[in-house]
């Protein structure tokens, strides 16, 4: 993958887009292309050992917890950044990331990113920038999951994740992407059961397609507006 392809990708990104050209040229003279397959990127106690961009594939960021269970917090596609928080702090990782599939990333290491702050203090606060940038993104996502209805916070999902990585269907305004039920019952804070049940409500009213780790939103628009409901609009299960 050439440089040029790459600033196309990277390009989808709000945070890179908006980069002083001095520093988008630093980071393509510093970052090193990485290829994983099914396969961390790190582990929860790792040191810091890179920022990343995903220029292909997919990153899954999830943290487990005491007990055992694993909650997923996001998915990185093409164009998206991770791994900046102990890239600024020097702390170990707090959370795992796993390469899905065949992925390529593009990587910052600890040396190259100390260089690009260090020599050029000016670069540093784009940085801050991006993990502000998340931060928001979090707190949207605990504020939603406290406090709106589960149906709301399911559409929400969806449209996050159809945001992220969708592909629109020749001819139709239906958006298809990637997503395994199970992370998707745990950005949405509820049981695979309870998901299941939603998921076929809202495929019985035509508004999506479910297939083997596959989501297929048939009907955007209504599922952008049941993403704005702030009370229920179903009766269904409890979480």
């Amino acid at each position: 993958m050439n440089v040029s392809a790459q600033r196309h990708i990277l390009s989808r990104s709000e945070w890179f887009a908006g980069l002083p050209a001095p520093l988008a040229e630093a980071i393509f003279k510093e970052a090193r292309l990485l290829r994983l397959k099914d396969a961390p990127v790190y582990l929860t106690g790792d040191p810091p050992n890179g920022l990343f961009a995903v220029l292909s594939g997919e990153v899954h960021v999830a943290q487990n917890s005491g007990d055992g269970r694993i909650a997923h917090l996001h998915s990185v596609g093409p164009g998206g950044w991770f791994g900046e928080s102990s890239m600024l702090d020097g702390e170990p990782r707090f959370s795992d990331a796993h390469a899905i599939g065949d992925t390529r990333l593009l990587r910052i290491g600890r040396d190259a990113f100390q260089r690009l702050t260090k020599e050029n203090p000016a670069f540093y606060p784009a940085f801050t920038r991006l993990l502000c940038a998340h931060y928001r993104v979090a707190i949207s996502h605990i504020v939603s999951s406290a406090t709106l209805p589960v149906m709301t916070r399911l559409a929400q999902r969806l449209l996050h994740f159809a945001r992220l990585e969708g592909r629109s269907r020749p001819g139709s305004r239906a958006i298809e992407f990637r997503l395994s039920q199970e992370n998707l019952a745990s950005t949405v804070g509820v049981s695979r059961q309870t998901l299941n049940g939603l998921l076929k409500t809202l495929e019985a009213d035509g508004l999506i397609e479910i297939g083997y780790a596959r989501v297929t939103l048939k009907r955007p628009a209504a599922i952008e507006k049941l993403a704005r409901e702030e009370r229920p609009v179903l009766s269904l299960g409890g979480v």
